[in-house]
């Protein structure tokens, strides 16, 4: 029996975000500016890093936060059409083929979200994450046609 990894992507997609939020504080903490890091007001120190930070690593680290951003909005989306996808009784090889497919996709998009700097490079990370939203409403098509042939 092929034992199913569907749901510990749904973790992993979480951590490949928290992932990228370590990277986007190790670019401030390697950017040769000592920066006291606000753990009163996390999210609102960015304009007080813009003014202190080398305009490179201000951007690569906004960009990283961004996609950390990112993954943690499209977590519902995952962990829903996984969920949907289990109880309805799709196929473990199914299942597992879309989450190898979704975390790759979720990794390949932080790169790129992280590295792309410019306007011309950019339609590479959409497209990536298009990938990644595409096989999460397919697992859900998936799932309801399985809920359909079941009632």
């Amino acid at each position: 029996m092929t034992y199913n990894y569907s749901l510990l992507s749904i973790a992993a997609t979480w951590a490949i975000s928290m992932g990228v939020h370590g990277y986007a504080v190790y670019v401030v903490r390697t950017s040769g500016v000592k920066i006291r890091y606000d753990n009163a007001n996390p999210r609102n120190q960015w304009d007080r890093l813009k003014a202190k930070l080398p305009a490179e690593a201000y951007a690569r680290s906004e960009r990283a936060q961004a996609a950390s951003a990112n993954g943690l909005e499209v977590l519902g989306l995952w962990g829903l059409a996984v969920i949907a996808a289990n109880v309805t009784k799709v196929p473990v090889s199914t299942l597992n083929k879309h989450s190898l497919f979704f975390i790759a996709s979720r990794i390949l998009y932080s790169i790129l979200y992280c590295n792309i700097s410019t306007l011309r490079s950019s339609p590479a990370r959409s497209i990536v994450w298009l990938a990644g939203i595409a096989t999460a409403m397919r697992l859900l098509w998936k799932a309801s046609s399985m809920l359909q042939l079941h009632i």
